[in-house]
C-alpha cells in the first residue's frame, strides 16, 4: 500500500471546522487506498502560505511519502505560479498530488507527469486565481474608500522592517542559498519569488 499525507488548508477568514471536516471527509475516503502516515492542517490565506508548503514538501521528501491528498486545488495555493511550482517540485520527486474534488492524479500509475492533468490544473489554477482578484479588487476599492474618508493605511508612521527581522523571516530561503542553491532553486524549493529570494541573498553579503 502507498503512502500518503492529507493536507488541509483554510483561510483565517473561513469557518474554523472546515479543516476539521476536509481532514474527515479524506480519511473516510482515502484510508482504505493509502497508507495515511501524516496530517497537515493549518489556517493561511491561500496567498501567503509559501511557508507551509515548503514545509510539506520537506515533509514528504524527508519520510518518503509517495501521494499527497488534497480536497481541491486551491488548498495548495491561490496563485497560478505557486500552484505549478508546488507540482513541479513533486514531479521532480516522483510525489503524486491527488485532488479529490474532481478525482485527479498528477502522476500515472507508473510515476510519469499526467500531462492531461497538469493542463487542467493551469486551467483551476486560473480559476481560482480569478476568483482572488475578483475578491481583491473589492478590498482595494474598500480601501479607496477608506482613504478618502479619511482613514491612514500601512505600517504605522516611524516603524520600519529590519534586515535581521526579513532575513528570519525568511529562515528557508537562507538555509538553502547557504547550502549552495542558485536563486532559481531556492524559489522552487521555498515557493518564494525572485525578489524575495534576491534580497535574502543580498542582505546575507
Amino acid at each position: 500500500m502507498e503512502t500518503a499525507i492529507i493536507v488541509a488548508r483554510c483561510s483565517t477568514t473561513e469557518k474554523k471546522q472546515d479543516v476539521t471536516r476536509q481532514v474527515k471527509e479524506l480519511q473516510e475516503k482515502y484510508s482504505n487506498l493509502y497508507e495515511i502516515v501524516e496530517v497537515y492542517s493549518y489556517y493561511e490565506s491561500g496567498t501567503k502560505n509559501s511557508t507551509d508548503n515548503t514545509k510539506i514538501l520537506n515533509l514528504v521528501k524527508d519520510k518518503g511519502i509517495e501521494n499527497i491528498i488534497v480536497s481541491e486545488i486551491s488548498r495548495i495555493a491561490r496563485r497560478v505560479i505557486k500552484v505549478l511550482q508546488f507540482v513541479e517540485v513533486c514531479n521532480e520527486n516522483q510525489v503524486n498530488i491527488i485532488i479529490d474534488n474532481y478525482n485527479l492524479h498528477t502522476l500515472t500509475k507508473e510515476k510519469e507527469v499526467n500531462q492531461m492533468v497538469h493542463m487542467m490544473l493551469t486551467m483551476g489554477a486560473s480559476f481560482a486565481q480569478m476568483e482572488l482578484d475578483s475578491t481583491m479588487k473589492r478590498m482595494n476599492s474598500g480601501r479607496k474608500k477608506f482613504v478618502k474618508e479619511g482613514g491612514k493605511l500601512g505600517r504605522t508612521e516611524g516603524t520600519t522592517e529590519s534586515p535581521q527581522q526579513f532575513l528570519s523571516k525568511h529562515r528557508d530561503v537562507v538555509k538553502h542559498l547557504k547550502a549552495g542553491q542558485s536563486i532559481r532553486n531556492a524559489m522552487k524549493l521555498t515557493l518564494k519569488s525572485s525578489g524575495t529570494v534576491q534580497k535574502v541573498k543580498k542582505l546575507m553579503v
